[in-house]
């Protein structure tokens, strides 16, 4: 009994901490970096996002350079949460400074934990590391470039480029319905397919 019960607790926490993933990424934009977003999706709606942070990795030397604490957030009902510059529209949950995510080629990514278990500082930050590692996006501004390092480092195999085609529209890097990535036009606030509960954003 005491090692089904064991058992059901490492499941439980798996399937827990299995449910949210990184959903889209705007980390450049035409012009000033002002319409930066990271946009997260759980399996289930209004998901409380206690013990998750949101870790924000340098592929130059493979270390966090920002990182999100997300605790006393919550997802909608469809799922989706977004942070990001005041400027996004619908206005993010939570705000993140004009310019802070960087262009690439480099990785955002999700663990569990807290802002505390990335230290960083202007010059230096947190290895990554694969503990606790929820889900992990690599991506750059340029088809020529990826962030080798990180991506070994986290074991991942695509990296998406985001790329501005003209001087006025955006582009993001937007996770699809089977796992893949695309870039379009950015989605910030609901489903990337258009799909979900249409809110009333004041």
């Amino acid at each position: 009994p005491l090692k089904l019960l064991f058992t059901f607790f490492l499941f439980f926490c798996f399937i827990s901490s299995a449910q949210v993933v990184i959903n889209e990424i705007d980390a450049d934009n035409p012009g000033s970096d002002i319409f930066e977003f990271v946009e997260l999706k759980s399996s289930t709606p209004n998901f409380p996002l206690d013990g998750y942070v949101l870790v924000f990795f340098n592929d130059s030397n493979s270390s966090s350079y920002y990182t999100f604490d997300l605790d006393g957030f919550v997802t909608d009902i469809n799922g989706i949460i977004h942070f990001g510059n005041v400027a996004v529209t619908p206005a993010p949950v939570g705000i993140i400074p004009n310019n802070k995510i960087q262009n690439g080629p480099d990785v955002v990514a999700l663990y569990l934990g807290n802002d505390s278990d990335f230290p960083y500082t202007t010059s230096t930050g947190t290895l990554a590391t694969l503990t606790n590692l929820i889900d992990a996006v690599a991506y750059s501004n340029s088809n020529s470039t990826t962030p080798s390092n990180l991506m070994s480092i986290l074991n991942l195999t695509v990296s998406t480029a985001d790329i501005e085609t003209t001087s006025s529209i955006s582009k993001s890097v937007q996770r699809k319905n089977d796992g893949t990535y695309e870039v379009k036009v950015p989605t910030p606030g609901v489903n990337n397919d258009g799909t979900g509960i249409v809110l009333n954003y004041v």
